[in-house]
């Protein structure tokens, strides 16, 4: 009878258990999208809906152009170029505002109102004193400093005359680094608003989800070499920036080691396709003992941000896991024959 008593007990402490958590989950989905009460009714419909559309479905592009008439945008980002007070800098504020850069980076005009923030993300381009990039969660917003800029041309510069890499090749530097790193402050954003949950290290965590959104968000004309060539130039700042010589503060730092932020960036490059990216490895920028499990790993993170963030997206945008990665696989077959398919001048 006390055996009996014990296991009755238990059943109802999992139950109430289970279903706080799924309460808690339920919740946070409906805060985030906000339209709760919309599908409150007529549910049987929407779902025959959304099976129909997925029984029909024809190739498109995710953009902001997908059909979706009636439903409502998600929450769209704000854009500041603040004028810096060091003339030396004059020159990348007028790049960036006079060009609208923040405007122009394919990756964040993709996301640009597809989610459903609780508050709007602003963008930032400012003087800071110092090479930085960070986001407030305070203000919400992510800040590039002009100083990045500089350093991160200066180094395109340094890497083109060594190894003799054209004359253009410190600019692609400079843009492939902005997008890596605004894409990672992004994350940090996106993971404080929509409270998304990290079990691990939160700067390894927005390194991935920058990978992911470069490798699935890349501008049309871009093929998938240029993407990887981008992140491999994104990587090539984590070296940049180490010393090799490692303190006790830099072992406790939030950030991972220079070194190890280089080689987890090659192993997703990698791993999205390894036929086509085999030369990481034997180039010797990838270990073979670490490659072997690179296809697995991008697998996990790509899925593992997809499922994070669709429960976020907004009405317009609203699809399955599936039909995202088809949308997605649609995208990058376009991207590379865009690049690919010759014409006449």
């Amino acid at each position: 009878m006390t055996q009996r008593l014990i296991i009755i007990v238990l059943s109802l402490a999992l139950g109430l258990v289970s279903g706080a958590f799924g309460y808690s989950l339920l919740s946070a989905k409906r805060q985030a999208k906000a339209v709760a009460t919309a599908r409150a009714e007529g549910r049987a419909d929407a779902e025959k809906a959304m099976a129909d559309e997925l029984a029909a479905l024809k190739p498109v592009v995710l953009t902001k152009a997908v059909n979706a008439e009636g439903k409502p945008d998600g929450i769209h980002f704000g854009y500041e170029y603040v004028k810096p007070k060091n003339a030396e800098l004059e020159p990348f504020y007028k790049l960036a505002h006079d060009g609208d850069l923040l405007h122009q980076l394919p990756e964040i005009k993709a996301i640009d109102g597809m989610l459903m923030l609780p508050r709007p993300i602003k963008f930032v381009m400012a003087e800071c004193r110092e090479p930085n990039a960070f986001y407030s969660p305070e203000r919400a917003e992510v800040v590039m400093c002009y100083e990045t800029m500089q350093v991160l041309l200066e180094r395109g510069q340094q890497l083109a005359k060594d190894q003799e890499l054209g004359v253009d090749y410190a600019q692609k530097y400079l843009a492939a680094n902005l997008r890596f790193i605004l894409l990672h402050e992004t994350g940090h954003a996106l993971i404080d608003l929509l409270e998304i949950p990290i079990t691990g290290r939160e700067e390894d965590a927005v390194d991935q989800l920058a990978t992911t959104l470069m490798q699935r968000f890349a501008g049309m004309n871009e093929s998938s070499r240029q993407v990887s060539d981008n992140l491999r130039m994104a990587s090539n700042w984590f070296l940049a920036r180490s010393t090799g010589a490692y303190n006790l503060d830099a072992y406790a730092d939030e950030h991972a080691l220079g070194e190890q932020r280089y080689f987890n960036l090659q192993c997703l490059v990698y791993g999205s396709n390894p036929s086509r990216y085999l030369g990481i490895v034997t180039e010797g920028d990838l270990p073979e003992t670490r490659a072997k499990t690179c296809p697995a790993e991008a697998r996990r993170v790509s899925k593992a941000w997809l499922r994070l963030l669709l429960p976020h997206v907004a009405p317009k945008f609203e699809m399955t896991e599936e039909k995202a990665n088809r949308l997605f696989e649609q995208r990058e077959r376009e991207r590379n024959r865009n690049v690919e398919v010759p014409y006449v001048r």
